[in-house]
């Protein structure tokens, strides 16, 4: 199944947005998720996605509402 590149995409601006709010870097987020740096800015590309672990963890890490999650993640 060929997914558009839209389709894949998280809404990078506002969660690099909310990262900036708490002070935290891709690099304090890869060390959080037991990621490398390479794999989350691979996630932030696009180019892997975002398990429904990793949202869960970054909700809490971030704080994020729920309809915070929604539009970063599934919109």
């Amino acid at each position: 199944m060929y997914i558009k590149e839209s389709e894949k995409m998280i809404q990078k601006n506002l969660l690099n947005s909310k990262m900036v709010l708490h002070g935290r870097t891709q690099r304090d987020l890869a060390k959080f998720l037991g990621l490398s740096e390479v794999s989350v800015n691979k996630k932030f590309q696009g180019i892997l996605r975002f398990n429904v672990n990793d949202i869960k963890r970054i909700k809490d890490y971030l704080h994020l509402t729920d309809s915070e999650v929604v539009e970063i993640f599934l919109s």
